[in-house]
């Protein structure tokens, strides 16, 4: 069997991971041109709040990952494949249970879809992130130290593996897995299920400042404090 060694341990989990999203750190005010009343502006205002609504089964932070995988052609949810998913089948959840690996990982993926630009850019570039926990509780497979006879788990851009793996737990009713990260030393949770996650909650923000000329990502958390400078490879 393919799996076999891979696919022997079973956590029953419950804990937080960190969801690591690009965001606006300073919001605009987008009904200013709408009325020039206080009052009807700030009804607007809680009626966008109230669209957002990160908090719920039905928060988008828990919800868009699941649509990814499964939208076509221009759909604006469509999206290339991801370490456990092709991107055509099912959508995967990722989220990180330490705060500086969900950086590491966000980080990777920020440069990578920069790299081009950077061919361009003499200044920085810069991303503004927003970080949530989601409450994780489930009966999840664990990856963790399969590496070594696994390689494949590990690698930076062939997802084939990966994807396999992810394949046959989805069509077998795993609700997810935990997997040691591929940019650093922490743990990784990929669900394939949105009943696992709950309880969605705002835990910081942070800037990401990407410079070619340095090779550099500096991330800050605001206002303007350095916290973690992470070098990158072209």
């Amino acid at each position: 069997m393919i799996y076999e060694g891979l696919i022997d341990t079973l956590v029953d989990f419950d804990g937080d991971a960190f969801r690591n999203i690009p965001s606006i750190i300073q919001s605009e005010d987008l009904l200013d041109d709408l009325s020039e009343d206080v009052i009807e502006r700030r009804y607007g205002e809680a009626a966008v709040e109230s669209e957002k609504e990160y908090e719920g089964p039905q928060s988008p932070i828990i919800l868009r990952p699941f649509m990814y995988g499964t939208a076509i052609g221009d759909s604006p949810y469509a999206r290339p494949a991801t370490r456990f998913s092709d991107g055509t089948h099912f959508g995967v959840w990722y989220g990180s249970l330490e705060l500086e690996t969900t950086v590491h990982e966000s980080v990777y993926h920020f440069v990578n879809r920069m790299r081009d630009m950077l061919k361009t850019f003499e200044t920085e570039i810069v991303s503004e992130r927003r970080i949530f926990l989601v409450h994780v509780a489930g009966i999840l497979v664990d990856l963790r130290g399969k590496h070594a006879q696994f390689p494949g788990l590990m690698d930076q851009e062939d997802y084939i593996f990966t994807n396999s793996v992810g394949a046959y737990l989805f069509s077998r009713g795993q609700s997810g897995l935990l997997i040691k990260s591929a940019r650093c030393e922490g743990t990784n949770v990929a669900a394939f299920d949105p009943k696992i996650l709950s309880n969605v909650r705002h835990n910081c923000y942070m800037v990401y400042r990407l410079s070619a000329r340095s090779g550099t990502v500096m991330i800050e958390n605001p206002p303007d404090r350095r916290w973690l400078e992470i070098k990158i490879a072209f």
